[in-house]
């Protein structure tokens, strides 16, 4: 076996706690294993041989033989702590993974060569030439879920299919461009931790609610604590005078479902100040909106901009806060009171009203007690700053990685100094 690692590995084991993962992709055979002696290493390759060989049977002839004999030679069969398995260098002491180095050097090195065009009017980039690059950026993402989110405007140029790509004309799209170097080159320092790629039980909960009054929702803390918090923020006259209603308005520049996106993501911010989020954290978001779920559980907006550019925010905060992928449900509205209160709690519904925060405590902590008499909901308020980002992403304005990435103060629950 031949390798430093596995010679470290004694002969044999005491206990039998072999932790193995196989698959096979295309015509890979992929193994990975926690093991404790060299004898179990052997007994899983043992195993991966003997499985290629009962579908394809063995040759008489060793350069015939479904193992290819190349890559046998060249020790891609050894087992190791750093691997390259896919185009992605696994390291099995971090437990991390990251784009290959050489895969990654030459996506940067594209991205600024097309970056450099931005401001030519004659200078385009060929449809072949970016649908191949993307779909090599979508192939590498896949060790950077958040990155997803950033693909949304070079989505839109896939679809109209334009012989040559200007980015003088599309602010959106240079921007995502830019965003996307800059993520894959951050991977070089920061590989992905495993745990960052998988979902799991959720540690915290939050479930919010948007309509044309104001958004609204609350964050509870499921396989980890966090103290019970309720927010609302009522939408100001041009969000109000600008969503597109049945049989009305139909020139409005938002939906409802923007306005849903836009909720979520308020709610996110929040979360980021209430819950104690880190690398491998995973949340559970629930939303009455489909289209919003969608979003969210894709990183991708079809046919909204605005959805877009909020999508986009997410993807950039989780990213930073490196938690797990969300995961992203739908609740049915009739089952979503909690959520109803505080978003409709502006005077659209009288029985909700609540002319301050201190009202909508006493309302709240009245409707939905919590389960120990002692403990209390509190009221959490997003800081103008972050309502205003909101807002830009509203307007469809396109804001900087770094507005995104190094936030303002967040908000604080009332009470706070």
């Amino acid at each position: 076996m031949g390798n430093d690692d596995v010679q470290a590995l004694p002969e044999k084991a005491n206990g039998d706690d072999l932790k193995y993962f196989l698959d096979v992709y295309v015509d890979d055979y992929l193994a990975m294993a926690v093991a404790t002696s060299q004898e179990q290493l052997r007994h899983v390759a043992n195993a991966v041989m003997q499985g290629v060989h009962d579908v394809f049977p063995p040759d008489e002839d060793d350069s015939n033989d479904p193992l290819s004999l190349k890559k046998l030679v060249k020790k891609e069969g050894e087992w190791a702590l750093i691997k390259d398995m896919l185009g992605f260098d696994f390291d099995g002491s971090a437990k991390t993974m990251q784009l290959e180095d050489k895969k990654r050097t030459f996506l940067l090195g594209v991205l600024q060569k097309w970056l450099r065009t931005e401001k030519s009017r004659t200078a385009g980039i060929e449809l072949a030439e970016f649908e191949s690059v993307i779909a090599k950026i979508r192939h590498g993402f896949m060790c950077i879920p958040a990155g997803r989110g950033l693909l949304s405007p070079c989505n839109s140029v896939l679809a109209k299919r334009p012989p040559r790509v200007y980015l003088h004309r599309n602010k959106r799209l240079a921007t995502a461009l830019r965003d996307i170097r800059t993520i894959l080159r951050e991977a070089t320092a920061h590989p992905t931790k495993c745990r960052e790629l998988v979902m799991g039980p959720p540690h915290y909960i939050g479930i919010k609610d948007a309509s044309i009054h104001g958004v609204g929702g609350f964050i509870v803390g499921e396989e980890k604590d966090c103290v019970p918090t309720v927010f609302r923020h009522e939408w100001p006259k041009w969000v109000k005078e600008e969503v597109r209603k049945t049989n009305q308005n139909r020139g409005g520049t938002l939906t409802n479902s923007d306005l849903e996106m836009a909720g979520l993501l308020m709610l996110w911010l929040v979360m980021e100040d209430v819950c104690d989020l880190g690398s491998g954290t995973h949340v559970a978001l629930f939303s009455d909106n489909s289209p919003t779920v969608s979003w969210v559980n894709r990183l991708a907006s079809r046919n909204s901009q605005v959805a877009d550019q909020l999508v986009r925010a997410l993807a950039l905060r989780l990213k930073v806060k490196r938690v797990s992928p969300l995961c992203t449900l739908h609740i049915a509205g009739d089952k979503n009171e909690m959520t109803d209160v505080p978003s409709r709690s502006f005077g659209s519904e009288p029985k909700w009203h609540c002319k301050n925060d201190s009202e909508l405590l006493d309302l709240y902590n009245s409707l939905f007690p919590l389960p120990n008499p002692k403990d209390s909901w509190t009221v959490y308020r997003p800081s103008p700053k972050i309502i205003s980002m909101i807002y830009s992403a509203l307007r469809t304005g396109v804001l900087g990685m770094e507005e995104w990435r190094q936030l303002p103060r967040l908000g604080g629950h009332i009470g706070e100094s």
